[in-house]
């Protein structure tokens, strides 16, 4: 009974989350904003626990319920006797139709099936860069800008965006940095360049690969939301540090918010400068202290996943470690 109380408290927490988490990240937003790669980080946290406590969850099944036997003898028993060993609570199993090997294979299908859809994403993503650093070596030059190489294009308006450093890293429009003075220029550069460097279109391939194909459930839609948002965060951060404040709010409200439009240049992975508004948090940011608490009982609810999922999993890899052996 015990077991089946803490499955139920675990479950009844996750669904609890994943429709009111939504409001608690975009409360706790006046904090997160003062440490934009943490917020990412915590935030890319979420679909990790997720298969945690479905992993965790399935495994207490196993705990509880009993099944018809598929394996063949005697592989069957001693899997039975790891499977009771690494029951911390015990007690009496509940018979169903339903064979027990099965909740073991649900965490392993999940994840080789959240594998399959990034390696094919990753292809595409490979493919659409190429194509963008084919166009960019016929149209683009080299140019030193703020004592760095770029590469630059003639016309497309204000067009400011990064690629990974390997398919072309920063490109700027001509228009863009005759229109800008230099302290503005410096501030687009170095925003862009914090793109590149601190990993940013790696975090949206993983956010494309293992977030977006959940956003059906409300906590997650909000974290596919938010994690672009942090990063344009992070890396503004960057370009006011060595450019200051001011440059970078005055670069923004010139470049304007469709830097993309009627360009065919940059392509789907592309991250660009423009975007959400950014200049009122960077003249007037928000007072943190209506965010601690919804950040408070976010981290406390995560810490709880955390610390329930990977307790139940624990007692497994300590069977398999210390003795759950073949005949």
């Amino acid at each position: 009974m015990s077991l089946l109380i803490s499955g139920a408290c675990v479950a009844a927490l996750a669904f609890i989350l994943a429709w009111a988490g939504p409001a608690l990240v975009r409360s706790a937003a006046p904090v997160l904003m003062r440490v934009p790669r943490v917020a990412v980080f915590a935030l890319l946290s979420l679909p990790l626990l997720s298969w945690a406590v479905v992993s965790a969850l399935s495994l207490m099944a196993a705990w509880l319920l009993k099944g018809p036997d598929v394996l063949p003898m005697p592989i069957g028993d001693v899997c039975q006797r790891c499977l009771n060993a690494a029951n911390p609570l015990g007690g009496a199993q509940v018979d169903t139709l339903v064979p027990v090997v099965l909740f073991h294979l649900l965490p392993l299908a999940l994840t080789l099936g959240f594998l399959i859809r990034g390696g094919l994403l990753a292809r595409r993503r490979h493919r659409e860069n190429a194509e963008t650093a084919r166009l960019l070596g016929r149209e683009a030059v080299d140019i030193q800008v703020a004592g760095r190489t770029v590469k630059t294009v003639d016309g497309h308006r204000h067009l400011a965006f990064s690629l990974p450093r390997r398919y072309g890293g920063v490109v700027l429009s001509a228009n863009l940095c005759s229109a800008l003075e230099p302290g503005e220029l410096q501030a687009v550069l170095e925003h862009e360049r914090a793109h590149v460097e601190q990993g940013h279109h790696a975090i949206m391939a993983l956010v494309e690969a293992f977030v977006r194909p959940l956003r059906f459930i409300p906590l997650f839609a909000e974290v596919a939301a938010s994690v672009p948002l942090y990063l344009e965060i992070a890396a503004d951060d960057r370009a006011r540090r060595v450019a200051g404040t001011p440059a970078l709010a005055s670069a923004l409200l010139k470049i304007g918010p469709q830097v993309r439009e009627g360009s065919h240049l940059g392509g789907s992975y592309a991250l660009n400068i423009a975007g959400p508004d950014r200049v009122r948090q960077l003249v007037a940011p928000v007072r943190m202290a209506p965010g601690l608490l919804p950040t408070a009982a976010l981290s406390s609810a995560l810490t709880a996943f955390c610390v329930l999922s990977f307790s139940v999993i624990a007692t497994y890899v300590g069977v398999l470690l210390t003795g759950c052996t073949l005949p």
